[in-house]
């Protein structure tokens, strides 16, 4: 019969810490992360090692699962001591410097032992922010002292964190880099807490001394100033002959590198305009390598960049498809980019795609059809932003800054019309940090165009397009020829990089259009030559009107191993027409919709609202021009099982209005007095399958507060269920996160 081994530890426990969770020591500490716990799992544990270490010393062949893989651990009183003085380490790390790690070894009456660590945890230390400055250099002495009123990291009254002074370190660093000082680096910083005025070392105050003269890689050369030297641009080329291949630098002359440079020459060395001008040259997508090197004379820094091109041609095609009620619909979208078009930084990007995807009829939903759609794009791209002389300033510090100028052409082929939109576009892209994005369109203009064929399929959705114009919906005047043209601004801050993995991080986005703005200097608001292109005997739409969104989300990780994921999402809208020849409406595509997987999940796609609305069918989208919508989820780990399985539960609520214009007979008004009273709440479960590649996500909800019905019935939560006619379950199947 197998037998433990003499002493082997049964268990660790650890008792008197208050603060700091068991969960974070083991986290932190990897030897504490193994704990044996059961005696009964002990002994099979070790029995089964056993035998699988002779089968592996055989030089068998191991199976693909490798359970009890772990020896039990035999006590050892030096092993014992190191982990009491790594839970304290760990402690004075998080600031606790006066905790104190005492142990007791238990022996069991089979042998086997217990270890419990005490710990004594004490009044955390606090930072005073009464610090003290050695610096011997007065420039630096003022910089960094600057910089401790108004940007450091360590902030009064937080609890002590060597990452916080780790952190501190290194943009006091970054901070000197970006003034001029080349050669120092984040070794040159000393911190160190002054014990003097505080023995109990509750209340920290710091010394920082520059430089740091127990570093063994001080420069000599730390607290000299830099200013930029010459600058060179080498174009390294891959030359082949018979005998040999090896690259070939040839000097690069480009008034178009330069200006997208954001260091000069004379100027001080500044860190972060290196990385800016990299970041910049790496957005052109005209070199597949950008590299950097420096030469230093008495004073100066001589930047020489060393580029790689791309080719010039690139080219390719994605094929795919979907299946909708059995029917496959497939499609294919190919990409030409030709690079260095007009000059040495520019592209040319040619992109179009193919498809004949199923649909339902607008009229009879239950006949399924192919439809064909035709999307074509040519963009040409400038590597900075094109402006007048005067206003080019404030660009300086930008990086990934381009010029686009675009014309496009879609085409939609249905039995019941034929629709097209020829667009014209130009765009302002450039971003402030890696977190900041801007996007700003001067004119972006769309002439659309639908023609019925003769059929009877045409002619009874012409006759369906009247009947929701009388009961006021305004989808008619989406088929209608139209000219929509507007400026648009985008705003864009996210504080992470977006991935299927559950991260922390805020983002925000902020849109303001202004449509049909040149047609206030026209005096009947219209465009002769327009019309004249139509050439239709339906009248042509022009529009006036004014649009504002934003959305906010925020997602927090909690619990000890931050595997699990609170997410916020709220977003706002208003689209106001001011001008009346439409009868004070907007562009189908301008309204604001509500409803679906990535909306409000209890309704179907578009079909809330507005308001207390309560449509006689789902089968038509409800828009508005006023748009409140916000949900919480709650993301958390199930199991591993070809992916990540993971669940969630959430709270969806929301609507959106009308606006109330003069003379309109509009559903579904936005009152002060009453909006509350129709948010629509929905809730449910999910599941998201995470294969790393994608996310497959489904979710139940259902109905909580419906705003269509009386006030006295709006609760409908009880009346839940699968075959339920009140309050069905919605199913909604996805790819991604919905937010």
């Amino acid at each position: 019969m197998y037998e433990l081994p003499r002493y082997t530890i049964q268990k660790i426990s650890i008792a008197g810490n208050k603060h700091v969770k068991i969960e974070d020591l083991k986290s932190n500490i990897s030897t504490l992360k193994y704990t044996n716990r059961p005696y009964l799992f002990i002994k099979l544990n070790g029995y089964l090692s056993q035998k699988r270490s002779k089968k592996d010393s055989l030089n068998s062949k191991q199976s693909n699962l490798q359970l009890f893989s772990r020896i039990p651990d035999v006590l050892d009183t030096n092993y014992v001591q190191v982990q009491g003085l790594k839970i304290k380490n760990y402690y004075k790390s998080i600031g606790y410097l006066n905790a104190y790690v005492d142990y007791r070894i238990d022996t069991l009456s089979n042998q086997n032992v217990k270890i419990q660590y005490i710990i004594s945890e004490g009044r955390p230390s606090l930072f005073t922010k009464d610090d003290t400055l050695i610096i011997n250099n007065p420039a630096l002495n003022k910089i960094v002292n600057s910089y401790l009123f108004s940007e450091s990291l360590v902030k009064k009254n937080e609890i002590l964190s060597t990452s916080i002074l780790k952190n501190e370190k290194q943009k006091i660093s970054e901070t000197l880099r970006n003034q001029g000082y080349f050669y120092f680096n984040v070794d040159q910083v000393g911190i160190k807490i002054n014990d003097i005025k505080d023995s109990t070392l509750t209340s920290v105050s710091l010394a920082y001394k520059i430089p740091n003269l127990n570093t063994s890689s001080s420069n000599v050369l730390y607290d000299r100033l830099f200013r930029i030297g010459t600058i060179r641009f080498n174009e390294l080329q891959l030359e082949i002959n018979e005998k040999e291949e090896k690259w070939i630098s040839k000097l690069l002359t480009s008034n178009q590198l330069k200006r997208i440079v954001t260091f000069k020459e004379d100027e001080l060395f500044s860190a972060n305009r290196i990385s800016q001008s990299l970041q910049n040259i790496y957005s052109t997508d005209q070199y597949k390598s950008v590299t950097i090197k420096f030469d230093t004379s008495a004073t100066r820094v001589h930047p020489s960049i060393e580029l790689i091109r791309n080719d010039r041609f690139n080219i390719t095609s994605e094929l795919g498809g979907s299946v909708f009620r059995g029917i496959p619909g497939p499609f294919i979208t190919n990409t030409f980019k030709i690079r260095r078009v007009f000059s040495l930084l520019d592209n040319l990007e040619f992109s179009n795609r193919i498809g004949f995807e199923a649909q339902t009829g607008f009229i009879n939903t239950d006949q399924t059809r192919k439809n064909l759609e035709l999307n074509f794009t040519a963009v040409v791209n400038l590597p900075t932003l094109y402006l007048p002389v005067k206003y080019t300033k404030w660009t300086s510090n930008l990086i990934g800054s381009q010029t686009q100028f675009g014309i496009g052409y879609d085409y939609i082929n249905r039995p019941e019309y034929l629709r097209s939109n020829l667009k014209v576009f130009q765009r302002y892209q450039w971003r402030k940090s890696e977190k900041e994005f801007f996007q700003l369109s001067l004119f972006d203009v769309n002439i659309i165009n639908t023609n019925y064929p003769k059929t009877e399929t045409a002619t009874s959705f012409v006759t369906y397009l009247e009947s929701l114009r009388e009961r006021g919906n305004n989808l008619y005047r989406s088929f209608n020829p139209s000219f929509v043209s507007s400026i648009l601004f985008q705003y864009n801050f996210r504080s992470f990089i977006p991935s299927n993995k559950l991260v922390s991080g805020k983002s925000f986005i902020l849109g303001l259009e202004s449509g049909g703005t040149t047609l206030n200097f026209i005096p009947n608001k219209r465009i002769g030559i327009i019309e004249n292109l139509f050439q239709s005997d339906q009248d042509i739409q022009f529009y006036r009107y004014l649009r504002f969104n934003l959305d906010y989300r925020n997602y927090l990780l909690l619990g000890a191993k931050k595997q699990s994921q609170l997410a916020f999402k709220f977003i706002g809208g208003l689209a106001y027409v001011y001008g009346k020849e439409n009868d004070y409406q907007l562009p189908y595509e301008k309204n604001f919709f509500i409803g679906g997987p990535s909306s409000i999940r209890a309704w179907k796609p578009r079909r809330l609202g507005p308001g207390s609305y309560n449509a006689t069918t789902n089968l038509i989208e409800q828009p508005g021009s006023i748009l409140i919508e916000s949900s919480i989820e709650y993301r958390f780990r199930i199991m591993q099982l070809l992916g990540a399985l993971n669940g969630a539960v959430f709270v969806d609520a929301g609507n959106i209005w009308n606006i109330d214009y003069p003379g309109q007979n509009s559903i579904g008004i936005w009152r002060a007095n009453s909006f509350l009273s129709e948010i629509a709440v929905g809730t449910g479960v999910g599941l998201r399958w995470d294969f790393d590649f994608f996310l497959l996500r489904l979710d139940l909800a259902s109905k909580m507060i419906n705003p269509a019905l009386p006030n006295n019935e709006k609760w409908v939560f009880n009346k839940i269920g699968f075959s339920s006619i009140e309050n069905p379950i919605e199913f909604n199947i996805g790819i991604g996160y919905p937010f």
